[in-house]
């Protein structure tokens, strides 16, 4: 049995302090809560381990992962840490052994599942890769295992972005023709916009 080359983080802890109730809990177009909504397609493509970094309302996400292949971690420090502390806390579960990791905000349901192949066929050893849409990085972002102590190094006031960005010449970016990496949904305008949208969604 081969071994898994890939694994992902998918980043869950957030506070929601632009809503009021927790947006990734929130119902998309295929009815599922957000978070398993996202999560489902990594399942898709069989990357794995799938981890999912929990912070607000821990118990309500693994119930909405419930039935899922995925492992929740809690991030203790999902209050005052930034987002770089949950990046920390999925990255300490990843096994070692494998090439590279995706580093996927939960928030951000039009991401498209062909895209996860597409990156990981555009990732060698010692590169990261990102997807660029309209000249714009979006998410997620694969991050090579030779980066993983660099970015468990940072400090905690910095962001996760200074990893890639200390290092431009290894950052493969493959430009896409879908904006749904750039396409969060952080407030609830932003959701009702997003959700009627004509933002594709191959998953729905």
């Amino acid at each position: 049995m081969n071994r898994p080359r890939f694994g992902a983080i998918i980043l869950a802890a957030g506070l929601s302090t632009r809503m009021i109730e927790n947006k990734l809990l929130l119902p998309w177009r295929d009815g599922q809560p957000i978070v398993r909504h996202v999560a489902a397609k990594y399942i898709k493509e069989a990357i794995g381990p799938v981890i999912v970094v929990t912070g607000r309302d821990p118990a309500a996400i693994r119930a909405a992962l419930a039935d899922l292949p995925v492992t929740c971690v809690h991030n203790p420090e999902y209050a005052t840490g930034e987002m770089l502390s949950s990046v920390k806390a999925g990255l300490r579960a990843l096994p070692a052994g494998l090439a590279a990791g995706f580093i996927q905000p939960a928030d951000m349901p039009c991401v498209p599942t062909a895209l996860i192949a597409q990156l990981t066929a555009a990732h060698e050893a010692g590169w990261n890769v990102a997807p660029q849409y309209a000249g714009r990085r979006g998410h997620p972002v694969l991050l090579d295992q030779a980066y993983w102590r660099a970015m468990l190094d940072l400090p905690a006031d910095a962001k996760p972005r200074a990893v890639i960005e200390a290092a431009p010449g290894r950052l493969r970016l493959v430009d896409v023709e879908d904006e749904g990496v750039l396409l969060d949904v952080d407030t609830r305008e932003r959701y009702e916009r997003v959700l009627g949208s004509g933002a594709r969604d191959d998953t729905s």
